[in-house]
């Protein structure tokens, strides 16, 4: 075992001391943290001697979440000679390898060339793109599609609308049933979502065009990803206008430009999107925050990828409900006003009732309703306390509804164009 716990007891003994320390704030319910112990053990293993590795339960520490600043898990905080160096929350194992040799080079420990190479397996295959899969809409069968429309038609307003799970009948089976890679079914989903925000009635009308456009015995593989590089370079909302400095910009421009060679249907080598994904990595804190870092992380990656949607539509919106150029009523310091406020009654109201139960699903469900109540009545009070400042918040809260109705707007027109070329 190359990994030792640790607890909140002995934590400050077992930081202290000349070798770095990377802890592991995490819980045994958590699965992000339980995907990721395999690679800390690997870490441990490389870095034996130049690196402590320890693991810290935090529901097992009284007060931990708020005692060591732990706002979600897995996080990994790097600590030298007892102080804390570095954190990193949830990240990807390519980000972890990394930021460990940058701090600890930064430390005058740099790992040697041989033991990196090691570390750097996924480097080794340097496949172009995968051949695109060969997808069949609706198994070709057109009452397949029929069933599947009749579902979302008949979804009732109490039942929850999900179109990838009425699509299919099945969600599990979407794939096989559908005949459209999961990506397409995320993709209704997300457009749903954003339109739903404004108006539900033209989220479900706009669902059963989308669906009812898309062609009998397709191959529609590549649409997702076509809309996503729509979205993310082409629409009024195109990333690059929200980079603030050269080295984001840059980078950026070196992803998109890879985007396009996939758009034009040519390949994309893996080596020359993790060169990418490394440059983001090693970036931050030289010319990038660690939230930039991770998006030009996660945007450098084949727009076929299955994880593309839920990544690029939530983070375009993101930038776009914050853009005070276009709402200039609001501003990031009322923003930031808010979201401490938000911050501080959500340590004060999960302090009072304390860390989540262990066990019982049934407890859990109830102690995150008991924090959603405590929630709203903090957030009641709030309102009281400063009146103005919560009614310019209300009238962003609409242009932010406005704005992502538009953005599904405009992404299902792109989509419902693609499906009816297709189906010519």
């Amino acid at each position: 075992m190359t990994i030792l716990e640790t607890t909140q007891a002995t934590f400050q003994q077992d930081v202290e001391g000349d070798t770095p320390v990377l802890v592991d704030f995490w819980a045994p319910w958590c699965a992000p943290c339980l995907a990721l112990a395999p690679h800390l053990e690997t870490l441990a293993a490389n870095h034996a001697g130049r690196l402590k590795v320890l693991k810290l339960n935090v529901d097992e520490a009284p007060g931990g979440w708020q005692y060591f600043g732990v706002r979600a898990i897995p996080t990994l905080a790097f600590y030298s000679a007892g102080k804390e160096y570095g954190r990193l929350v949830g990240p990807s194992t390519m980000r972890l390898q990394l930021m460990v040799e940058k701090w600890l080079g930064e430390l005058g420990l740099v790992v040697p060339a041989l033991q990196r190479a090691s570390l750097e397996t996924r480097n080794a295959p340097l496949s172009a793109d995968a051949p695109e899969e060969k997808w069949n809409s609706f198994g070709g069968d057109v009452a397949v599609k029929k069933a599947g429309i009749a579902r979302l038609r008949d979804c009732s307003q109490e039942e929850a609308y999900q179109p990838s799970r009425q699509l299919a009948g099945d969600e599990a089976q979407f794939e096989a049933i559908v005949g459209v890679p999961m990506a397409l079914g995320d993709l209704l989903g997300m457009l749903y979502w954003l339109q739903s925000q404004n108006d539900e009635k033209t989220a479900r009308a706009q669902t059963l065009e989308i669906v009812d456009a898309m062609p009998v015995g397709a191959n529609l593989g590549a649409v997702t990803a076509k809309v996503l590089y729509d979205l993310l370079y082409l629409s009024p909302w195109a990333i690059s206008q929200y980079r603030q400095n050269d080295i984001a910009r840059t980078l950026n421009r070196k992803i998109e430009m890879l985007h396009q060679r996939q758009h034009a249907g040519a390949s994309v080598m893996e080596s020359d999107w993790e060169a990418l994904q490394r440059e983001a990595v090693l970036a931050t804190g030289s010319g990038l925050g660690s939230s930039e870092s991770e998006e030009l992380e996660h945007l450098a990656v084949s727009l076929l990828d299955a994880d593309m949607v839920r990544h690029v539509l939530p983070l375009v919106t993101e930038y776009a409900v914050h853009d005070y150029r276009q709402y200039p009523d609001w501003s990031e310091a009322e923003a930031a006003q808010v979201a401490a406020m938000s911050d501080e009654d959500y340590e004060q109201t999960r302090e009072a009732l304390g860390g989540p139960p262990k066990n019982r699903e049934a407890a859990r469900d109830e102690w995150i309703s008991q924090l959603s109540e405590g929630l709203h009545a903090r957030e009641v009070e709030r309102r009281k306390e400063h009146p103005v400042l919560w009614e310019r918040y209300d009238a962003w809260c609409i242009f932010k509804q406005e704005t992502m109705a538009s953005i599904g707007a405009r992404t299902g027109a792109v989509l419902l164009s693609l499906l009816r070329t297709a189906g010519k």
